[in-house]
Formats: C-alpha cells, sequence, structure tokens
C-alpha cells in the first residue's frame, strides 16, 4: 500500500483531533523561586497564595491542578479565532506550548504561547479591576445599575377573605 493511500493525521501534536478543544492564546507568566511564603516558589496544596505586601491571600482552588499561568488575549474554538475584550489572568492546569507558525495571528516570535485544553476543564480566572471607589462601588450600586439579583425579593400574599 502506498503512503498516498493512508488517512492524513488531524490534531495538534501527537494528540488527535479534539472537537471541544479550546486554545488559549497569551503570555506565560513566571513565578520565580522565593516568591511563596514557605521560600519555594510553589502553590500550597489547598490553594493558591497571592503576596499583597506583607499579607498573603489564600484562593481556594478546589479541584484545579495549577501548572502554569497565563494572561490570556485570545481564544480558538471549533475552528474560529476570538479576542477577549480585556485579558485575563488565568492559572492553567497545563503547560504553554510554543505557537507553530502564526496561529489565529499570534505567534512565538511576538512572546505569545499556547495552552491546548478541553471545554470541561477546570480552571481560575481572576477579575483584576483598578479604579477609585465611585466607579467600582457607588456607580456599580446605584439603583438601575445593580444585577437583578441584588435587589429583593420579597412576595407578599393578598388578605384572606372570610367566607360567608
Amino acid at each position: 500500500m502506498s503512503c498516498c493511500s493512508d488517512k492524513p493525521f488531524i490534531g495538534t501534536g501527537n494528540l488527535p483531533f479534539n472537537p471541544s478543544e479550546v486554545r488559549l492564546y497569551g503570555r506565560k507568566e513566571h513565578c520565580p523561586p522565593g516568591d511563596a511564603p514557605d521560600g519555594t516558589g510553589e502553590t500550597d496544596v489547598d490553594g493558591i497564595r497571592l503576596k499583597v505586601g506583607d499579607c498573603y491571600i489564600l484562593i481556594d482552588a478546589g479541584k484545579v491542578d495549577i501548572v502554569s499561568i497565563g494572561v490570556i488575549y485570545g481564544y480558538a474554538y471549533e475552528g474560529h479565532c476570538y479576542k477577549l475584550p480585556k485579558p485575563r489572568i488565568m492559572y492553567l492546569p497545563v503547560e504553554a506550548e510554543e505557537i507553530q507558525g502564526d496561529d489565529c495571528g499570534y505567534s512565538s516570535a511576538l512572546g505569545y504561547s499556547v495552552w491546548s485544553l478541553d471545554k470541561l476543564e477546570r480552571v481560575i480566572a481572576l477579575d483584576v479591576r483598578s479604579d477609585d471607589i465611585k466607579t467600582l462601588i457607588l456607580d456599580e450600586n446605584l439603583p438601575g445599575n445593580r444585577s437583578p439579583l441584588a435587589y429583593a425579593q420579597t412576595q407578599s400574599l393578598a388578605p384572606q377573605r372570610l367566607r360567608d
């Protein structure tokens, strides 16, 4: 049988095509040793420690095994490329890979990496915003700007009528 009659390989690397694959594009963040409170640079078994000044904030990782951290700018799913409206900081359960060529407008030459995950993989995404208190708290919580779940939900029954 000739080599031309073989079925072509469709997939990423040595892995076969996965229809539920999501490819995240961004920059890999490096955590130098000594950033963790114990000096090892590793995360806690029960969660992730973020250092703020001399304090550490523990984020419960739940059932997510953290392998790498990235600032994600876009993603590809079902053959289409998308850009995020603002970058997301994500703790990811897989290691970043080098982008082969120009993939969705991102390339390794520009410092980007790619993470290939199944769409049901658990990750941690941080939403970090910086502004004044008026914008972050007061303006967002004015009536009409609040989430519908923030309004009190009460139910009252009509008074009961006496029967003749």
